[in-house]
């Protein structure tokens, strides 16, 4: 009996460590790009309590072992029911790790104890993950060449986007403009993400293929580049971000240039001409480069329903009605445009398929609530789009409010980025809530111009508190909300 409770503790243990799981796969499977900051994290508060109720009741009691069986199943139930904007995928690598860690935890819990592991989870995670790491690498190389040689064979054009912000959003625009085009959903921009959704979809008679880059150091863009070889790119923008794993604003513009560094000579690139460093690119690299207002102009208006485009291109004027409402959007639209061009896609049809353009979620995007409109960009987590938001609520005269946790990943400059956040934010809000770590640092910039705000230690209560001050206007959702707001 003894034995088979033990296993079953180990059994919940593993299920306790999905947490752990999720935050290694956010990072890339790469514990040095932030893994460990589940040490600071109220998961990890959790553990302690946990290993110590289980090893005092284990002491006083001989039946101790049954009540750490019951506390760590319902641990492990709440873990797994709670919501995350990013949950675990369960894939095969996740299955394999978890049988490992399974493993070692069962032959400890029966010889020694099920009382002693509760604290340690992240770091038998680790050794899960060392273990299965060289069977993984072949398995992942496998996958890469399998994706590599479809998309070789499928004769499709790759087109890549990356920029530190709104690459998600001129894809998914694109993707519906382009003829022939076809792109995975949502943020997928790792080689092994993209090699999943290459090798999951039927790419027969598909023109171009387009792909989101995405980066966390230098180096990544250019090791997708190498992957999945594109011949068309574009530069949405840069500025600091992730600097946490970046360290510099400098590295951050090298590992975006890295797109347009390896474009061929026969491909092109776009750059928006509206950022302040993307145009630099202009110089760099072998192949052709366009900037996005280059033979087009483009007027806009804006509601809570839908901004409005007139578009100036080719000495030919139309009319496009589209459901965003951030101000970058005719930015996105004009990079979609010129790529187009640059493929020769003709106009009439070109317009003709905005009508099916779609909202991206999360990237300022307008939710009708209970007496207030939700604009949720809690996607969002550059300084550039910070300052996006701030520009699109200027252009509403109501009342506004803000829920807000800062930018994180900011390294030595979190509370400098965090104090211009809160500034930007409480020139355009009336009323502000701000929670997580970085609490502190945007109520500095939000007294600073006299933003009435208010502390919160949930999303919940931030909302509760936020909501009586966009009654009849607006409340936004900015920036890198979470779901544990202290990680």
């Amino acid at each position: 009996m003894k034995i088979a409770t033990a296993i079953f503790c180990a059994i919940c243990l593993t299920a306790l460590s999905s947490e752990c799981y999720r935050v290694l796969q956010s990072a890339s499977y790469r514990p040095q790009r932030g893994y460990f900051k589940l040490y600071l994290s109220l998961y990890c508060v959790v553990l302690l309590f946990a290993q110590a109720a289980a090893v005092v009741v284990a002491k006083l009691w001989q039946y101790g072992v049954y009540f750490d069986a019951g506390l760590f199943a319902l641990l492990a139930v709440v873990c797994n029911v709670i919501p995350r904007k990013s949950p675990l995928k369960l894939t095969k690598r996740v299955w394999r790790m978890m049988a490992a860690e399974a493993v070692a935890l069962g032959l400890l819990c029966v010889f020694v104890g099920v009382a002693w592991w509760v604290w340690s989870l992240p770091l038998f995670v680790l050794f899960a993950w060392a273990i299965c790491l060289p069977a993984d690498m072949l398995i992942n190389r496998r996958y890469l060449r399998l994706a590599q040689a479809k998309l070789s064979q499928s004769g499709a054009k790759v087109i890549a986007v990356t920029g530190s912000y709104g690459k998600t959003s001129v894809k998914d625009m694109l993707a519906v403009l382009l003829d022939g085009c076809i792109s995975p959903k949502g943020s997928c921009n790792t080689p092994l993400g993209i090699a999943a959704f290459v090798n999951k979809t039927n790419l027969d008679g598909a023109r171009y293929v387009l792909l989101e880059f995405g980066a966390r150091k230098r180096g990544d863009i250019a090791q997708l580049c190498a992957l999945y070889r594109p011949t068309c790119g574009i530069v949405t923008g840069v500025c600091a971000q992730h600097l946490s794993t970046f360290k510099s604003l400098q590295n951050v513009i090298a590992a975006k240039r890295e797109l347009v560094e390896a474009l061929p000579q026969n491909g092109f690139c776009v750059l928006n001409a509206n950022d302040g460093i993307a145009p630099s690119f202009a110089a760099v690299g072998k192949c052709k480069k366009y900037l996005s207002d280059e033979e087009l102009q483009i007027r806009s208006t804006t509601d809570l329903g839908g901004t409005t485009l007139t578009v100036n291109v080719s000495q030919q004027i139309y009319t496009v009605a589209l459901p965003q409402i951030a101000d970058y959007i005719a930015d996105t639209f004009a990079m979609c445009l010129q790529t187009a061009l640059r493929l020769g896609q003709p106009l009439d049809d070109f317009f003709a398929n905005a009508v099916n353009v779609k909202q991206t979620p999360h990237r300022l995007q307008p939710i009708k609530a209970n007496g207030f409109c939700i604009l949720d960009d809690s996607y969002n987590g550059s300084v550039t789009g910070v300052e996006s938001s701030c520009k699109t609520l200027r252009r509403f005269r109501c009342p506004k409010a803000v829920v807000t946790q800062g930018l994180v990943e900011c390294g030595r400059l979190r509370r400098e980025m965090n104090v211009q956040c809160g500034k930007m934010l409480g020139e355009v809000c009336d009323f502000a809530v701000v929670l997580g770590k970085n609490a502190k640092y945007l109520a500095e910039g939000l007294s600073s111009v006299g933003c009435k705000f208010a502390f919160a230690k949930s999303l919940d209560e931030a909302v509760r508190k936020a909501s009586p001050s966009a009654a009849g206007g607006i409340l936004l959702f900015q920036n890198d909300l979470p779901d544990v707001v202290n990680i």
